[in-house]
C-alpha cells in the first residue's frame, strides 16, 4: 500500500504526529520571480504579491483573479500552484481510489470536475490513467482555528449584514509542527495565504480568502448569489483516526472541502444543507463547524455528530452569532464549563465566546465597523504552545452588503499584552477586495477580458477608508 498523508488539523488539538507521503514526480518553480501575469495566460487577470514576506514580515498576501471556463481556471490554478507555490501532487493508495473520486466530482460537483481537467493538463497528466489526487494542490499544509462574529443588517450601523472575523495559526514550520525536526528553514505553517476570485462561465462566482491548497481550502468566501461561508475547528465535532487529503484512500467531499463545494453549487442556505446532507463527507483527526449566511439576516451553524458524523444546524435569523471552537451546543453552558474545568487562560476556546458576548451584550447603540474589528481585536492570538506560537495570521471583515471583504495580516510581533501575557499582534493595512458580478456574466472572449481590466483590475486592493 501506498504511503499517505496523516493531516494535523485542530490548532487547539495540542498534539503533533509524522507521516509520510507519495508525491508525483512531477514538481513546479519555487521562484516567484517568473509569476504568470495575464499577458501569457488571459484566464489570470491578476496574480499580484501585496504583502511580502521576508525576514521582519510573517506572512504573505496573494491576490489572483481568474475569468474563463472551469476548465481554463483549473489549469491556471494548476499553472501558479506549480510556478509560485511549488506544489507536487499526493498519490492514491490505488488508482481505483483516483478513478472513484473522479466519478464522484463529475457527478455531484461537474464544475469542480472541469477545474480537476484543468489541473491534469497543467501538470501534463492523462485524467483518467492517473493515481495522482488532482483535487487538491497543498503546500504549506497547517492547522485551523478561529473567532468569529455574524451582525445581520438589523444591528449595524450602515444597514448592512457584516462578519468578523480571525484567523489563527501555528507560526512554525508544518514539519516542526510534525515533530520530525525542531527547526526549518521552510515557510512557517500558513504564511502564504491568498485572496481568489473566481470568475467561471458556468457556475457561481466566489471570493475566498485561503491557505495551503489553492483548490479546496477555503476558510472563508462568499458567491455571487448572495451566500457566505466561514470553516472553523470544532474541538468536540466528527473526526477520524487518519486524514487521507489529499490521495489515501479517499472519495466523496473531504470536509475540508466542503466549504468550496457549498460555494461553488448553492445560492441559498438551504441548499447548502441539502447539499451537506446528500454528499459523502469524510473527516480527518479534528472536527469541524460552518456557518452559513446570508444578507438578510439568516445564518445557520452546521455541525456534525462525533457519534454517527450526522449533521445537524442551528438555524437563526437577525441574530449576531459568535462562533469558536466549541459546538453551539456547549454554548449556554460556558460559565459552567469554565467554572467547573477552573478555565483561566484568555484564548481557550470558551474563554473567547464569553469574551465577545459580554463585549457584544455590553455595547450601545449599533455596531461601526469599527467596533466590530475592536471586538475581535479582544481575543486576537499570542500564546505559545509546545514550544510553538500561536498567532492571529488574518484579521477579515465582510461588508456583505456591497460584497466587500477587507483583510490585515500578521506581520510580527509587538509589545506584550498585559491581558494575555504574550505578545500582541503587528498587522499589514487593511486591503479591500470585492466580487465584481458582471464579470461572471459576460461571455468568454478577448472583450470581456479587456473590459475587466477597464473595471479597474489593475489597482483594485486598497486600504480600508475606516480602520
Amino acid at each position: 500500500m501506498k504511503r499517505f498523508i496523516g493531516i494535523l488539523i485542530s490548532l487547539l488539538l495540542l498534539a503533533s504526529f509524522s507521516s509520510t507521503y507519495a508525491m508525483a514526480n512531477a514538481t513546479g518553480k519555487t521562484s516567484d520571480k517568473n509569476i504568470i501575469t495575464a499577458t501569457e495566460d488571459p484566464v489570470i487577470l491578476k496574480n499580484d504579491v501585496l504583502q511580502n514576506r521576508d525576514s521582519v514580515n510573517y506572512t504573505e498576501l496573494r491576490h489572483i483573479v481568474l475569468k474563463g471556463t472551469n476548465e481554463q481556471i483549473g489549469k491556471a490554478l494548476g499553472e501558479i500552484a506549480r510556478e509560485n507555490y511549488n506544489v507536487s501532487l499526493y498519490s492514491y493508495d490505488d488508482p481505483i481510489y483516483a478513478n472513484a473520486h473522479l466519478i464522484y466530482m463529475q457527478e455531484n460537483n461537474p464544475a469542480f470536475y472541469e477545474r480537476v481537467k484543468g489541473v491534469a493538463e497543467a501538470y501534463n497528466i492523462s485524467l483518467n490513467s492517473t493515481d495522482l489526487d488532482l483535487s487538491a494542490l497543498f503546500y504549506d499544509m497547517g492547522s485551523l482555528g478561529c473567532s468569529m462574529v455574524y451582525f445581520p443588517p438589523s444591528v449595524t450601523s450602515n444597514g448592512h449584514a457584516m462578519v468578523c472575523r480571525n484567523i489563527d495559526y501555528y507560526t512554525s514550520p508544518w514539519e516542526v509542527i510534525y515533530g520530525k525536526t525542531n527547526a526549518s528553514s521552510q515557510p512557517g505553517a500558513f504564511s502564504r495565504n491568498y485572496v481568489l476570485e473566481l470568475y467561471p462561465d458556468e457556475g457561481y462566482s466566489s471570493l475566498v480568502i485561503g491557505t495551503a491548497d489553492l483548490m479546496s481550502l477555503v476558510i472563508h468566501g462568499f458567491n455571487s448569489e448572495g451566500l457566505a461561508i466561514e470553516q472553523q475547528t470544532d474541538l468536540y465535532g466528527a473526526k477520524a483516526t487518519t486524514f487521507n487529503v489529499p490521495g489515501g484512500m479517499s472519495s466523496g467531499i473531504s470536509i475540508l472541502g466542503a466549504t468550496r463545494m457549498i460555494l461553488d453549487t448553492c445560492k441559498s442556505i438551504d441548499e447548502a444543507k441539502i447539499a451537506l446532507l446528500n454528499n459523502r463527507i469524510y473527516f480527518g483527526p479534528t472536527g469541524y463547524h460552518f456557518m452559513i449566511y446570508d444578507k438578510y439576516g439568516n445564518s445557520t451553524i452546521a455541525e456534525f455528530s462525533p457519534t454517527n458524523g450526522s449533521v445537524s444546524f442551528i438555524d437563526a435569523s437577525n441574530s449576531i452569532r459568535v462562533m469558536t471552537n466549541h459546538p453551539e451546543s456547549l454554548s449556554p453552558k460556558v460559565d459552567s464549563i469554565i467554572k467547573h474545568y477552573n478555565i483561566t487562560s484568555p484564548y481557550d476556546t470558551f474563554m473567547r465566546y464569553k469574551t465577545l458576548t459580554n463585549i457584544i451584550s455590553n455595547h450601545k447603540g449599533m455596531f461601526t465597523p469599527q467596533d466590530m474589528v475592536d471586538t475581535l481585536s479582544s481575543v486576537n492570538a499570542g500564546v505559545t504552545n509546545n514550544s510553538m506560537d500561536i498567532r492571529t495570521e488574518i484579521n477579515l471583515l465582510l461588508d456583505f452588503t456591497t460584497s466587500t471583504v477587507s483583510a490585515r495580516v500578521y506581520l510580527r510581533d509587538g509589545p506584550k499584552d498585559p491581558v494575555i501575557g504574550g505578545p500582541t499582534n503587528i498587522f499589514s493595512k487593511f486591503f479591500n477586495f470585492t466580487l465584481e458580478k458582471d464579470l461572471g456574466r459576460t461571455t468568454e472572449d478577448e472583450a470581456a477580458f479587456a473590459k475587466a481590466r477597464e473595471l479597474g483590475y489593475t489597482d483594485r486592493s486598497t486600504t480600508i477608508e475606516y480602520i
